[in-house]
């Protein structure tokens, strides 16, 4: 089909009735491996409203002998032209993971003075940001350049302290300098306020503590990710910092890796990229450990780890757990699992309480209990007997976790609220196994 009859094709339903709309290519591109500038990749063509989009590489682009995948699995370089029908409102994967999530579109919404409803993705990828997640940015033109705003400086926190608060509360900003560096460092995925900053020459995520907390969660979340290290999960470099009487919590970028010339960036893709599906959809562990082997990760640094993550995950109680806070890097045409991040308990009411984890487990969905996180252990690459010795791994170090938290700084009363979050139960069934 010729090139104008599949975008009629395509462009046909655009039109909703009474409410005229002007179909615009958005422009791809990519900053290769090692560089600081992006180059022109290939073109986009989204119907938010029919959930539909079209995604074409460059001739030249192709033709290069570094190129690399916009989205190593839903737009490999095998093929010029890609269709994205229902997911992700017609969003490949590594598009949509480019964009900001809740936080950054309350800001955005906040300082443009309309509802973050209001907002659609195609509005989101022309705001020029020179901290997007990953290696990908998005241009209105193929010769368009580079974005010149850059994130705030460490220097800045306590002022992006308070203006994350107002917006927060619900309050319009006057101050749009401030707001724009906010908007600068807040291209990230999630709903909790935090803003990227540059310190000691690199890039950190600085997250702040959230509005009407009654326990200090940034402390926590630092505690939390330090266990998780001793459980042989491997983690990002996290520091905690008090800014005007307050505890940050910053994690360094692990997509950003600094060179003589700036910040180079790394392909990233988060498993529900991977696993091509909806965020309405459900599925498990075992499921992203099937499709890891499927794109080459099979392994120890891989599938086994992500076993070890599950397990961490069920004894912490982190039911906030679901696929976008799963995520893989590629430099070049290699998937590999990237450091863990947004690692939190959730307060438990009281002892033995049922939950469930936002991803499925195994054989009996998202149930939390130690038969169901054994039950598909073979989708890790791991027999029953090498599957119960990571389990007791995870189990011993987790069980330590009073005094480890207590050695980070988390005080007696929030020790308390989170005693029930840390299932002794599990503890114990693991290691009469």
């Amino acid at each position: 089909m010729r090139q104008k009859e599949h975008n009629l094709l395509f462009l046909k339903n655009y039109l909703i009735p009474g409410i005229p709309k002007e179909p615009k290519w958005y422009y791809v591109f990519v900053y290769l491996p090692g560089a600081t500038e992006a180059v022109p990749a290939g073109r986009l063509l989204l119907d938010e409203d029919a959930r539909h989009g079209l995604f074409e590489y460059g001739r030249r682009y192709r033709q290069r002998s570094d190129a690399v995948p916009v989205d190593p699995v839903a737009l490999p370089l095998g093929l010029a032209r890609y269709e994205c029908r229902e997911v992700n409102r017609g969003l490949f994967g590594a598009l949509r993971d480019a964009l900001p999530d809740y936080w950054g579109r309350l800001v955005i919404a906040t300082q443009m003075r309309i509802a973050v409803e209001a907002l659609s993705d195609a509005e989101l990828m022309l705001l020029p940001s020179a901290t997007r997640t990953a290696n990908l940015d998005f241009r209105p033109t193929p010769n368009a350049p580079e974005p010149v705003l850059g994130p705030p400086d460490f220097a800045d926190l306590a002022a992006l302290l308070a203006v994350a608060e107002r917006i927060q509360a619900g309050e319009m900003l006057a101050d749009p300098l401030l707001t724009s560096l906010l908007i600068q460092g807040s291209s990230l995925g999630g709903a909790r306020p935090k803003c990227t900053v540059r310190w000691q020459g690199v890039l950190w995520i600085a997250k702040f503590p959230a509005r009407n907390e009654d326990y200090n969660v940034p402390r926590v979340e630092y505690a939390t990710l330090r266990l998780a290290a001793r459980c042989g999960i491997r983690i990002p470099e996290v520091r905690l910092e008090t800014i005007g009487g307050r505890d940050v919590l910053l994690v360094r970028r692990f997509d950003r890796q600094p060179t003589a010339s700036g910040d180079a960036r790394i392909g990233y893709l988060s498993a529900l990229s991977l696993m091509q599906r909806d965020e309405s959809e459900r599925f498990g562990y075992p499921d992203i450990a099937d499709r890891m082997r499927q794109q080459g990760m099979a392994g120890s640094e891989n599938q086994a780890e992500l076993f070890r993550r599950m397990v961490f995950n069920l004894l912490v109680r982190n039911t906030d757990d679901h696929a976008r806070n799963h995520g893989f890097l590629f430099d070049d045409r290699r998937l590999h699992l990237s450091p863990a991040f947004d690692l939190v308990p959730t307060p438990a009411p009281g002892i033995g309480t049922e939950f469930n984890l936002a991803l499925e487990l195994g054989a009996q969905g998202l149930h939390a209990s130690v038969d169901n996180a054994l039950s598909r252990a073979a989708h890790f690459g791991l027999e029953r007997p090498a599957a119960i010795q990571k389990m007791q791994e995870v189990a011993h170090e987790v069980g330590g976790w009073r005094e480890r938290f207590a050695a980070d700084g988390v005080d007696e009363a929030t020790l308390e609220r989170l005693r029930h979050s840390f299932t002794e139960r599990f503890i114990e069934q693991i290691a009469l196994l």
